[in-house]
């Protein structure tokens, strides 16, 4: 009699945990969480993003994507083919706590039944050019350990369409957003941007790409490039000398007018295991008042990624990786900020800075992969700073061991 107790007992328990399985909240059907993390050992020198040798928590990030619905219609008209929502929590990143948002938006998919008529409202990558796919959830998915300086990236707000033909060859993606760093809108005028994509075939991708903001004020801009962003010159930095045609010059008084950029980027696959990158674009960076202020700055970037699958079938999950990328002014008279860490010793003297940098991994599940990095950093500075300036030259050797994972 006991034992028929217990059974009964049990037969109720299981009972009761199909039951609550079945009445699980209906959201738990329409959230996915996802993530990403990579921790490792770090060392550089003094100038370096790491400026010490040790193990740090390089990045960390949580995603939410929800369901929201599908398939409205006003009546009989099919207005919207699916909604969706994504969300973007940074815990830390390049090795700092941040706790802040990234992406953060709603999803219109499929306008009136089009491929072409896609919305998207909220907080988003800047779709200009092709490095901005390395961030937020293509994080999860780089070769590389550290961000190339000739990628021009960053999130901000307002609202994007996209769309694409139905054989996928031809695409494109146009946004208008707010145009300034800050988390909102805090006084600069609308930024827009445009990019054209093609694939004729599966081995070759290209992409135009344009942006223009108008007159940003004392705003730093939204777009990421080199080691920061668009800013008025001299700003955010202690008083050291700032050196333009060969003579120190004062801060501009009057900020920043308006900025343009044209980026071209082509993705190569010739063979499975192969792919190489190549890029460049212009940045123009414009004051509203003299024009000894106005800086162009130009951009570049060549990688080549090789899995160990060109060499023998064993080795497909072993990769080498080679990026040469560089940004700068590339006018010895005409310095900018391209590293905003370099701001108390260098100012905006630096006339380019290139990086090399050479990775070599192994992806030891589809989830996990371990990689090691060398990277070294070039600054080259206009005429007449050197003699002016605290003595550090801006050049840097890095390296990383690090693994990441994904989930």
């Amino acid at each position: 009699m006991k034992r028929a107790a217990i059974g009964f007992t049990v037969a109720l328990g299981l009972l009761a945990a199909d039951e609550g399985r079945a009445q699980a909240p209906a959201w738990t059907e329409r959230v996915r969480l996802s993530g990403s993390a990579d921790a490792g050992l770090f060392g550089g020198g003094r100038d370096s993003v790491t400026p010490d040798d040790g193990f740090r928590v390089w990045d960390t990030r949580l995603f939410v994507d929800a369901e929201l619905g599908d398939d409205v219609r006003v009546g009989d008209v099919p207005v919207i083919r699916n909604v969706g929502f994504t969300f973007e929590w940074n815990l830390v990143r390049n090795g700092d706590l941040a706790n802040d948002v990234g992406l953060a938006y709603v999803d219109f998919e499929g306008l009136f039944e089009s491929e072409w008529l896609n919305l998207r409202v909220g907080r988003f990558q800047i779709p200009f050019g092709e490095a901005y796919r390395l961030y937020s959830k293509g994080y999860a998915d780089r070769s590389f350990s550290s961000q190339p300086v000739g990628g021009p990236w960053w999130w901000d707000e307002g609202v994007l369409l996209h769309g694409a033909s139905t054989s996928g060859r031809l695409g494109y993606v146009a946004s208008v957003t707010n145009g300034d760093t800050e988390f909102g809108d805090v006084g600069g005028d609308a930024q827009a941007t445009l990019k054209l994509w093609a694939q004729p075939c599966s081995f070759f991708y290209a992409s135009l790409s344009g942006l223009w903001a108008d007159a940003l004020g004392g705003v730093d801009g939204s777009l990421w490039l080199g080691e920061g962003w668009a800013r008025p010159f001299g700003s955010g930095g202690p008083p050291i000398p700032n050196v333009v045609d060969g003579t120190p010059v004062a801060d501009d008084p009057d900020g920043l007018g308006q900025t343009w950029a044209l980026a071209a980027d082509v993705i190569l696959t010739p063979t499975p295991g192969l792919r190489v990158w190549l890029s460049g674009g212009r940045y123009e960076i414009d004051s509203r008042g003299a024009a000894r202020y106005d800086r162009t700055l130009w951009y570049w970037l060549g990688e080549v990624l090789a899995e160990g699958e060109l060499v023998h079938p064993t080795l497909r999950p072993f990769f080498l990786g080679v990026r040469v990328d560089g940004v700068g002014t590339w006018d010895q008279d005409r310095g900018y900020l391209l590293d905003v860490r370099y701001t108390a010793d260098l100012g905006y003297n630096m006339e380019h800075l290139i990086a090399y940098t050479v990775v070599a991994g192994w992806h030891v599940t589809e989830y996990v992969t371990l990689r090691s990095e060398y990277s070294h950093r070039d600054v080259d500075l206009v005429t007449g700073a050197a003699a002016l300036l605290p003595g550090s030259t801006g050049d840097e050797d890095t390296w990383t061991i690090e693994v990441g994972i994904h989930f």
